[in-house]
């Protein structure tokens, strides 16, 4: 394996890890892997990150999802942010979204697993106009997670998810 291998292989594991604290309820194990990436001390009890991703998620107390914020970003500029410009990159690589899964296209964690996809299969030129969607809308969810989260996890998590699209931003000269 060379260094370049590696590099890729903790980033689809960085955006697998991410995915799965918004697609559902993160079990412990999940939880502990994030304390160990962020290198942080998770003091909040379980059961609190449980009913902080359901305050959060369930309960819609914070859309987690890409139209939301680009309707907000673009709200004075008539251009169509709707689901088929993301559907569109699965499309082109031959993704399709399982029916079992209740996600819009545009969810984030649909969003990130993609990536990953597109890492494991070195797609760069996918992966370039990908992040640039990315950067557009994560920022932004990451402040307001940061802002209404009631755990000390989702704000590391918020902190965290942040700072790494933003370092994948500027890796790609966006």
């Amino acid at each position: 394996m060379n260094f370049l291998d590696h590099i890729d292989e903790e980033r689809v594991e960085t955006y697998r890890l991410f995915a799965n604290l918004f697609i559902h309820i993160p079990s412990i194990e999940e939880v502990e892997k994030f304390a160990v990436f962020a290198k942080v001390e998770i003091k909040d009890t379980y059961e609190d990150i449980c009913d902080d991703f359901i305050n959060l998620f369930i309960n819609e107390n914070l859309p987690n999802y890409e139209t939301y914020y680009k309707a907000e970003i673009y709200k004075d500029n008539p251009i169509d942010h709707s689901l088929d410009h993301v559907q569109h990159f699965y499309w082109t690589v031959g993704v399709a979204i399982d029916e079992e899964i209740d996600l819009p296209p545009d969810h984030i964690s649909m969003e990130l697993l993609f990536m990953s996809y597109l890492i494991e299969q070195n797609l760069i030129e996918l992966q370039i106009e990908f992040i640039k969607r990315l950067c557009d809308w994560i920022p932004l969810f990451c402040d307001a997670l940061y802002e209404k989260s009631n755990t000390d996890f989702y704000k590391e998590v918020a902190y965290s998810l942040k700072e790494f699209v933003l370092s994948e931003c500027e890796d790609f000269g966006e």
